[in-house]
């Protein structure tokens, strides 16, 4: 317990023993402090080459830095490179950011300068990526700006490039105000800016919107929504140019068969909707466009306007873009500019050949003379209508009848064929031909032959009249 032989040479004063100990001590501690000159450096290094590996700026392995973990260590003035930030979202979302080269630009301000940062997010299946040349990431705010080169993917079917892009991780939105680019496989749009909502899968597009498909475009100066998991663009003030047609609306919804494709399966005209083919404007209040029926359906107030001068109207028309044959439905009038007006409950027009059938009711009124028929046709390169089954004109104290006739437009004539009779004050005349003049307003019977006769009755008092009888 208490070294005896230590207090007694203290006492006794023998300094040989106290000097033996005192040196067996100093020799021990003289040990200790050598080991700890040695250990101490070796510690230092290897302190130093555990900071190296873990934090190595050379190294090919990335650097994980867990954003969501308010625990994580502090870094004075954040440096690193080949780094992975991992975000962890409320709504159970998985997004990571990588950068070559990771530099925080205040102390603690969690506000990080990226070069070459390229990120990704999961969305129900979809992946989501962002790169660019440099960027900035606000941890504060989840906000990742992006500079230069900026190239976004939404799930492998569209690519988009700009210059400079901002996308927030919390409310998954982002914009951008410099020109975009979109590109499917082989297809492609633009637009002055775009804003996109990831979690509708909504692009907006504004200001000289284009966008070209397999076998179409269409272009808006205002406003183009593309919502990709629906597959359809919604365009304000937007025209399709689909071969030789082109059509425009004050709004069109596009369904398309996926959005690397742009390939048009369906279209809705909203508002104001104009066609334009072959030398005609076509206008109606409303449409569709339906590509497996190969059909564009116009509602209300249609009306066409030709080029050579004619103008037709209906309640409805279709118009078949594979015959480029336009039918009008309900109530449909033809006006031209020689002046006659033509009526009937249809009318169909033959783009290639350039003729006009009208059924039903069919009436065309030229000055003071009518023709009216069950079925007529209008030959646009003859400028000629002709009518079938029972034509009947009417003039001025004239009726003439007939099995089929021919309304020459530029010389204001119908001839009248097969078995004619014209009346005139209850008096008949019969004949092969007649010719009514539409501009005098009176028909006449004319042989077919040299030597024909026409054949007549008349009632008797036309004769009392003619002799001055009572």
């Amino acid at each position: 317990m208490f070294e005896t032989k230590k207090i007694d040479t203290f006492f006794t004063g023998d300094k040989n023993l106290l000097e033996e100990e005192e040196k067996i001590y100093i020799s021990r501690r003289t040990k200790v402090v050598r080991f700890f000159k040695l250990f101490m450096p070796c510690l230092t290094a290897l302190l130093l080459g555990v900071g190296v590996i873990l934090f190595d700026f050379e190294t090919n392995e990335d650097n994980s830095f867990t954003l969501a973990n308010e625990e994580r260590g502090y870094f004075e003035k954040f440096r690193m490179k080949n780094t992975v930030f991992e975000l962890s979202e409320k709504n159970n979302k998985f997004s990571v950011i990588k950068a070559t080269e990771v530099e925080e630009k205040e102390a603690g301000s969690k506000i990080y300068n990226l070069t070459h940062p390229d990120s990704q997010t999961l969305d129900n299946g979809k992946v989501i990526t962002l790169r660019a040349e440099r960027g900035v990431y606000n941890q504060n705010t989840q906000d990742l700006d992006l500079y230069t080169d900026v190239v976004g993917n939404y799930d492998k079917q569209i690519e988009i490039k700009t210059e400079s892009a901002t996308y927030n991780f919390e409310t998954e939105k982002g914009s951008g105000n410099e020109k975009v680019v979109g590109l499917g496989e082989t297809r492609a749009f633009e637009a002055d800016r775009f804003a996109f909502d990831n979690k509708n899968g909504v692009i907006e597009l504004w200001g000289n919107v284009y966008l070209k498909g397999d076998d179409i475009e269409l272009k808006s100066p205002h406003k183009a929504i593309l919502y990709a998991h629906e597959n359809k663009m919604i365009t304000s003030q937007g025209t399709v140019y689909k071969a030789k047609d082109i059509i425009k609306g004050d709004e069109l919804t596009a369904f398309f068969k996926d959005t690397k494709q742009f390939e048009i399966e369906k279209a809705y005209s909203k508002g104001h909707t104009e066609i334009y083919t072959a030398g005609k404007s076509i206008f109606a209040d409303r449409g569709e466009y339906i590509k497996e029926e190969g059909m564009a359906r116009l509602f209300d107030n249609v009306k066409i306007v030709d080029s050579s001068g004619y103008t037709a109207t209906g309640n409805n028309g279709i118009y078949d873009l594979n015959k480029r044959v336009f039918t009008l439905i309900g109530y449909v009038t033809i006006t031209d500019k020689s002046g006659y007006t033509a009526t009937a409950k249809s009318g169909v027009y033959d783009m290639e050949k350039k003729t006009i059938t009208l059924r039903d009711d069919v009436q065309i009124v030229k000055n003071k003379s009518t023709v009216t028929a069950p079925k007529a046709v209008y030959f646009q390169t003859k400028d000629e209508f002709r009518f079938y089954d029972k034509v009947k004109v009417e003039q001025e104290g004239y009726e003439a009848t007939a099995k089929s006739g021919v309304y020459f437009v530029k010389k204001n004539v119908a001839e009248l064929n097969d078995d004619v009779i014209i009346t005139k004050n209850g008096n008949q005349v019969r004949g092969d031909k007649a010719i009514s003049d539409f501009v005098t307003s009176k028909s006449r019977l004319v042989p077919t032959k040299k030597g024909g006769r026409v054949f007549g009755k008349l009632f008797e008092s036309t004769f009392k009249k003619k002799s001055g009888g009572k």
